[in-house]
């Protein structure tokens, strides 16, 4: 029986230790889940956030747009009274150069639609001389001073009568313009009878996000002086002023808007990205 203890013994203890060995594996095993588990939980909130980022940088841009709004005053489906009408019909001055063609059935319309102003430097159009007359072709001096381009058509059809039938005349300006500048398509424009500041934008290419659309700067020639205009098109109020309709060499300034450029899509993936990776190498410290 004596021979038989020290296996027992033996076996009891080499038990006992596999067990106590059995204990420690489990426990590393156990931090080794809970340190994943944790390094897991970070790069989900790492992750989080930066979407959360993401998300919020593109509903600050939506907010931008919401803000760009003409008229955002106005109230929805109403009528306003009293705004500024069209009486800014442009007169004739002198210097002004004007284009003028004849539409008739008659088969000599042709000859009234012949070169113009002839005699005279200008390669197109009747020059309205020093004394605020024009040399029409058949008609001889006409003056044209302070007349409307309308009240020119009309007395142009009347004198034609005898000439040719059913006279359609048509007037254009080829020296008036206005100048766009700032959050639009800087350009010159050719100025018609009864545009607005806003058919002027339109033809711009519009303000969108570039520009304040509450800070339009016109700037007017009046009697020898310089005027300096700030209109809002977020008001309604822009229909009552005299600057809605715009007047020969006007000049448009659109103040550029300071906008925050929401972040591309590869843009925050490498942010992300970089993020990730320093928070390996930290954790690894």
């Amino acid at each position: 029986m004596n021979t038989f203890m020290p296996i027992f013994q033996s076996s009891g203890c080499s038990k006992k230790k596999s067990n106590i060995g059995l204990g420690l594996n489990d426990s590393v095993t156990k931090a080794k889940r809970v340190h994943l588990l944790s390094y897991i939980s970070t790069c989900f909130k790492v992750t989080g956030i930066a979407i959360a980022l993401l998300v919020i940088g593109t509903i600050s841009s939506c907010n931008v747009f919401k803000n760009q709004v003409y008229f955002k005053d106005l109230p929805r489906d109403t009528t306003i009274k009293n705004v500024i009408t069209e009486n800014y019909d442009l007169k004739i001055r002198k210097g002004d150069l004007l284009w003028i063609t004849v539409a008739s059935p008659s088969p000599d319309v042709a000859y009234f639609n012949g070169f113009q102003n002839p005699g005279k430097e200008q390669p197109g159009g009747y020059l309205v001389d020093e004394n605020g007359n024009i040399d029409f072709l058949k008609l001889g001096i006409i003056h044209v001073e302070g007349l409307t381009t309308k009240q020119l058509k009309d007395s142009l059809e009347n004198q034609l009568i005898p000439y040719l039938k059913n006279s359609v005349v048509s007037l254009a300006f080829l020296n008036r313009h206005v100048t766009m500048l700032g959050s639009v398509s800087s350009q010159v424009l050719p100025l018609t009878g009864g545009m607005t500041i806003l058919d002027a934008i339109a033809a711009s290419g519009d303000i969108g996000l570039k520009g304040k659309m509450d800070n339009i700067l016109v700037i007017r020639d009046e009697n020898g002086s310089k005027v300096f205009k700030r209109l809002n098109l977020k008001d309604h109020s822009i229909f009552y002023s005299p600057y809605y309709y715009l007047m020969p060499n006007d000049i448009v300034y659109i103040e550029p808007s300071r906008i925050k450029t929401p972040l591309t899509v590869p843009e925050v993936l490498s942010y992300i990205t970089t993020g990730l990776s320093l928070f390996f190498i930290l954790s690894k410290l």
